[in-house]
């Protein structure tokens, strides 16, 4: 057997733990999203750079193929160009729905925290109680202790007055 007890979980410490972790999660699952979402903009950017750059190639291809009078590859530029310009429009309404949707998501990270104090406060207030407990017992302990000295003179008293 161990010489130290193990302290007994109750309710309360539960709640505690459980209170605890809920905000911590909910803390770092906002700021996990958060970043996945701003990583994902990023991403889309340089995607978009990369095909501004391809477009300004494939337009200036086009205008060399145009100015040399090469029919077949003036039609493979306008094709190349054409399909650069739509793959930007997606990117572009990609970008636009990430920074909406980062928006939303931060709105709804604040509204999760703020309502989420309410747990904190449930936290406290269980720390309270489990720490009022915590100085409960020693308390009781030495008003035991001082009422079986005070039992002892009265019990001694009732024998003296028998005899008379």
């Amino acid at each position: 057997m161990s010489a130290t007890k193990k302290p007994v979980n109750t309710p309360l410490h539960l709640l505690q733990q459980l209170s605890g972790s809920l905000l911590e999660h909910l803390e770092n699952a906002c700021s996990q999203a958060l970043a996945d979402a701003e990583k994902l903009l990023a991403k889309l950017e340089k995607q978009r750079g990369k095909a501004q750059e391809k477009l300004h190639k494939s337009r200036t291809k086009l205008q060399e193929a145009a100015t040399a009078g090469k029919a077949k590859a003036q039609a493979k530029a306008k094709a190349a160009v054409g399909e650069l310009e739509d793959l930007l429009d997606k990117l572009k309404t990609s970008q636009s729905e990430t920074r909406t949707y980062i928006l939303q998501l931060k709105r709804d990270a604040q509204e999760s925290l703020k309502l989420a104090q309410g747990v904190g406060r449930v936290k406290e207030a269980v720390t309270k109680a489990l720490s009022t407990r915590a100085a409960k017992p020693a308390a009781p302990a030495k008003v035991a202790a001082a009422k079986p000295a005070a039992a002892k003179p009265a019990a001694a008293a009732k024998p003296a007055a028998k005899p008379v």
